[in-house]
């Protein structure tokens, strides 16, 4: 299983991935090689939003 923080890394560094995550999560992390338990999933998808200009916000419970 993938640790959430290299999804974040991931989210966080490459705006393509981060572009395709708020579309399709499931087909964005498979394409990138991550493998996510259904539990991690929910977690990873409530973490990670963006905003309608398609930037990225990070959930306050996330910290850097």
């Amino acid at each position: 299983m993938t640790d959430l923080k290299e999804i974040y890394t991931e989210w966080q560094n490459n705006p393509a991935f981060r572009k395709q995550f708020n579309n399709d999560p499931v087909q964005a992390l498979n394409e990138a090689g991550f493998d996510v338990s259904p539990e991690d999933l929910v977690k990873i998808k409530s973490m990670l939003k963006l905003d309608k200009s398609g930037n990225g916000k990070l959930d306050d419970r996330i910290t850097k």
